[in-house]
């Protein structure tokens, strides 16, 4: 499994058509474990819009 997580309406559009981290974010690269205990690979996109800095300030 290589699934992506992304942020919607960022200022770029993320790169999710590959198995590989190579997105403009720098995504990061989680392994997750299945139910059936085998290892599968999570790749999570940062936003670039600044988004974080907004929702932490409210």
């Amino acid at each position: 499994m290589h699934g992506h997580i992304h942020p919607v309406d960022d200022s770029v559009e993320h790169d999710t058509s590959t198995t590989e981290a190579t997105c403009v974010c720098g995504p990061r690269v989680q392994p997750v474990e299945r139910d059936d205990g085998s290892v599968g690979w999570l790749i999570v996109h940062h936003s670039l819009d600044g988004r974080e800095r907004r929702e932490g300030a409210s």
